[in-house]
């Protein structure tokens, strides 16, 4: 009952495009996903639907309100399949939960100050891909077959974003949910720790920041995860994962001084949970049928801080493909084929400063799935009880990944497997067409057929001749 009436607040049926009255005791509102950051409810009425999603009470996303003005962008001019976002009642394409609400029935408390989004519904429902690896339809040909046709989407989502980008509204946030900025506010909120003190600069810092973090394990319980988690804090890994962040970190910014690259919309969470496709399994093809969860689109600007080349969203799609999820053991092949369908979109070929970045934004991925996954437990660690209970990976596995990473580094070289991939006659070919439709992008035609709405028949013609060139 609460949330129907927050819900039909923010969308009332007047107002809205969706069809749906969620005031109305007709309308059924069903919970069917619920994600690290959000929960996902499916509203039905007369056979209308549409889908709702609330950020989680102690997630706040500032960055939402540029997330869906790229969903709209990639919708309206490309040919990238997306849901249309509902206006709500002030006009706005997402909805914040307001203190208070006259005649509610609940506490409103917990809930006040999210955001809620509404769109369309799929017809049919929504194409899923399972997101254990393993189980993706046609085997490791299937498995790779999707990686490289989301190597290639990594790219195109970027430049379709780009639109919004280059036409920021005043004040709009868009902080990278997975820059060095939020990584380290995020590690002071998991774990109680001061912002300067995550440098770990020198044996003082260390030894306070281990005293703090000795302090806190008591905290945790003796459920499953917790014990993993208290065994890896005990056994250094956050000191490990800090260690990290912080060479990475001086590392990147040093090769963007000296190779500087531009800031450009990346996505954060491109994986197979995050779009829905269909498998052809006689052509070994993917194709792309839904888009969505952009809630981590993210753009660098002198504000937030965070610099967000483009090889940055390959890194930490990177971070979740080329790894096993349980062993921590590092796949080349995955690696290959997902780069492989990003370079063919790109109109030049990666240069030596971006191969070495790409490498250690992989490494700054996986940094990143463990901070956010100590989220989780970031209460139970602090000796706050919730009454919200969530499923609790244990982010210890990062660690692992990181280190099995390393040991393969230690004989191989990540940069000669781009070398090899963009080296080839068939990706000169793939180039050619980018550069035109670089060229493209520049020109008045461009924003002649942006303003006539016909952008994403010309995007599929682009993805049409680099399908013929693949043979697919």
């Amino acid at each position: 009952m609460l949330l129907r009436q927050i819900f039909a607040h923010a969308y009332p049926f007047e107002n809205s495009d969706s069809g749906v009255d969620f005031s109305s005791p007709d309308t059924k509102i069903q919970a069917i996903n619920s994600g690290r950051l959000s929960f996902v409810f499916l509203a039905e009425q007369n056979r209308i639907k549409a889908f709702l999603k609330i950020v989680k009470p102690g997630f706040v996303r500032d960055n939402i309100a540029f997330s869906v003005l790229c969903t709209e962008e990639c919708r309206l001019h490309s040919s990238i399949p997306t849901f249309q976002t509902y206006r709500g009642k002030n006009g706005e394409l997402y909805q914040t939960v307001p203190e208070y609400l006259e005649g509610l029935s609940g506490e409103l408390s917990l809930f006040s100050g999210q955001t809620i989004t509404l769109t369309e519904a799929a017809l049919g429902g929504i194409d899923e891909i399972p997101e254990t690896l393993t189980e993706i339809p046609g085997g490791r040909r299937g498995q790779l077959a999707l990686m490289e046709k989301l190597g290639g989407y990594i790219v195109k989502v970027s430049r379709a974003c780009s639109g919004v980008t280059e036409n920021l509204p005043k004040d709009l946030e868009t902080a990278d949910p997975a820059g060095f900025r939020t990584g380290r506010q995020v590690a002071r909120d998991d774990f109680s720790i001061s912002e300067s003190l995550t440098h770990l600069q020198n044996s003082a810092d260390r030894k306070e920041f281990q005293y703090q973090i000795q302090n806190m394990l008591p905290n945790l319980g003796n459920s499953p995860e917790s014990q993993s988690f208290r065994k890896g804090l005990q056994g250094g890994d956050l000191e490990f994962i800090l260690d990290c962040f912080n060479w990475l970190e001086k590392n990147i910014h040093e090769s963007l001084i000296d190779n500087p690259a531009p800031n450009v919309p990346v996505n954060n969470e491109v994986k197979p949970a995050n779009v829905g496709a269909v498998y052809d399994a006689s052509e070994n093809h993917w194709e792309i049928t839904q888009s969505f969860d952009f809630d981590n689109m993210g753009f660098g600007t002198l504000e937030n801080g965070d610099q967000t080349p483009l090889e940055k969203d390959l890194g930490r799609t990177l971070s979740f493909f080329a790894f096993d999820p349980e062993s921590g053991d590092f796949y080349a092949d995955n690696a290959k084929a997902t780069i492989k369908g990003y370079l063919e979109h790109l109109p030049e070929k990666m240069s030596d400063a971006e191969k070495h970045r790409l490498q250690d934004y992989i490494q700054l991925g996986i940094v990143t799935s463990y901070l956010w996954r100590s989220s989780y437990l970031a209460d139970e660690l602090q000796g706050k009880p919730t009454d919200i209970h969530l499923a609790r990976p244990d982010p210890s596995v990062h660690v692992t990944q990181i280190r099995l990473f390393e040991n393969w580094l230690s004989s191989n070289q990540f940069a000669d497997i781009v070398e090899s991939l963009q080296s080839t006659p068939q990706m000169d070919r793939h180039r050619d067409i980018e550069r035109e439709a670089a060229l493209f992008r520049n020109s008045p035609d461009y924003f002649d057929k942006r303003a006539e709405g016909s952008l994403k028949a010309y995007d599929i013609g682009i993805d049409a001749a680099h399908k013929q060139i693949n043979g697919t």
